[in-house]
């Protein structure tokens, strides 16, 4: 399954292991060896994980260590060669990322690993259906078959997962390509990893972000490269998802935000909120808020 048109549906929130992100250390730039040993000197090996964020036009791991607030101690990045046009094959780029932090930081056999999928990679819908009467199986397959739809392939070509919301009328459904998840245990297999969370980009900074967008109607936005994660919240329910394709401009961001929010089916007025999840310090025009992202 190549990435998804402008026309996909995109993310899913709370318990969903499907969806969430961080911001970049050293202003991008990778850790020297010496950084890093210094840093392993001094005793910061308690509570180290890794984070891979694979987009979808590059990759970036960072070494994080630290409880509560564990901060990146290493990263490295890289672009993809010409060619990788598929999630699949972005997984098996990350070989050689993984071998220069490595090399950058040292040993990482061992460590639980979170990996956050760019939402250009990834199948969002939200399912209006209460699924919580069902079986597992059948939730399952209502879901399959919603995302199935979304990409145009068979429902055995996706793998899902789902959460529930408040009310349980609006359920928000997240899938990838089926042929992920071997590429991804492969690689994580090589270097001795843990999964931990696999994740939407969207959904996790969604979740980060939950108690402060709450209103009776939001637009939430999280710009990437190529292209926009979109979604409309009311009352802290996600009701619609949308990946603008090319789209980054705010102005045309908020006309697409504007009819997200009219498709369903409720009124903007005064109260209608615009927050954008970006790096911290950026501050976008009005009527966007800023959101720092945690990735």
């Amino acid at each position: 399954m190549s990435r998804p048109s402008n026309s996909a549906p995109a993310s899913a929130p709370g318990g969903a292991t499907a969806g969430k992100p961080a911001a970049a250390a050293n202003g991008g730039k990778a850790s020297s060896p010496a950084a890093a040993a210094k840093a392993a000197k001094a005793g910061i090996t308690l509570g180290r994980r890794l984070r891979l964020r694979v987009g979808a036009e590059g990759a970036r791991a960072e070494l994080l260590a630290g409880w509560p607030k564990p901060r990146v101690v290493a990263s490295q990045q890289i672009e993809y060669r010409p060619g990788v046009a598929t999630l699949p094959e972005a997984i098996v780029a990350l070989e050689p990322l993984l071998a220069a932090l490595v090399a950058a930081a040292g040993p990482i056999k061992g460590l639980a690993c979170d990996v956050l999928i760019g939402d250009a990679w990834m199948l969002y819908d939200v399912v209006r259906a209460d699924l919580r009467n069902l079986s597992p199986r059948a939730a399952d397959d209502v879901v399959r078959s919603a995302l199935a739809d979304v990409a145009g392939v068979p429902p055995g070509d996706v793998i899902t997962r789902w959460q529930t919301q408040t009310g349980g009328t609006c359920t928000v459904a997240c899938g990838m390509p089926a042929a992920v998840l071997p590429s991804l245990q492969t690689l994580l297999r090589a270097h001795r990893l843990h999964p931990s969370e696999i994740v939407g980009e969207f959904i996790y900074e969604y979740n980060a972000q939950r108690n402060r967008v709450s209103s009776r109607c939001a637009v939430i936005s999280l710009v990437r490269e190529t292209g926009t994660q979109l979604a409309v919240a009311a009352d802290g329910v996600l009701t619609a998802m949308s990946f603008e394709l090319g789209v980054r401009a705010p102005e045309d961001l908020e006309v697409r935000g504007r009819g997200l929010v009219r498709g369903t089916g409720m009124t903007l007025d005064t109260e209608t909120r615009f927050f954008a999840l970006l790096p911290a310090g950026w501050t976008p025009p009005a009527p966007w808020v800023a959101l720092a992202t945690t990735v």
